[in-house]
């Protein structure tokens, strides 16, 4: 249903028919619209992952990699770009969409914290200014710019950003997201 219309011409009344159940059974687990699209939202799309692999860098590779595979769909373009709307333009959806991307930054927060405690970055980085550094020119690239996103720009954007947070390099050199995933 999301992808066929927009957020505002969603209504309780039209996803109990659309579902077959009552309106008061969609009420009594989401008490509003926007509780139940941020929750359509959150199942339909894939949280990107940032596993530990030893080095912030790959990290960050490997959650680059594996959002940019998750911007590329058809559903995340349709979803993403409703609910931004939404979220400008119904009460509440932007605290609703905050709460969501809170929840879609945790795997970066995480690389990060892991990074200070292995000595990789000063403790007094910040993991949501790296969040934003990384995240920023994905979703431009992909909702404005329309430019590729590739390995080599994945692999500049990570290298550019840990600059930035002024990360300690560290002895082995760079592998490429192509060996993290295979």
């Amino acid at each position: 249903m999301l992808a066929e219309c927009s957020f505002s011409a969603i209504s309780i009344e039209a996803v109990a028919a659309r579902s077959g159940s009552a309106k008061t059974t969609i009420y009594r687990h989401w008490p509003t619209k926007q509780d139940l699209l941020i929750d359509v939202v959150d199942e339909a799309l894939p949280v990107a992952e940032a596993p530990d692999t030893g080095r912030v860098a790959d990290d960050l590779r490997h959650f680059a990699h594996d959002l940019a595979r998750i911007l590329k769909t058809e559903l995340m373009s349709s979803l993403i770009t409703g609910v931004v709307d939404a979220s400008e333009r119904e009460p509440g959806m932007a605290k609703l969409l905050a709460d969501f991307t809170v929840r879609r930054r945790r795997p970066i927060h995480g690389s990060v914290k892991r990074a200070i405690a292995r000595g990789e970055l000063d403790a007094a980085a910040d993991p949501d200014l790296i969040a934003s550094l990384l995240l920023g020119p994905l979703f431009y690239r992909r909702l404005i710019s329309h430019q590729p996103i590739n390995n080599a720009f994945l692999s500049q954007l990570v290298s550019a950003v840990l600059a930035a947070a002024g990360a300690t390099p560290v002895q082995g050199g760079e592998r490429s997201v192509r060996s993290l995933l295979d």
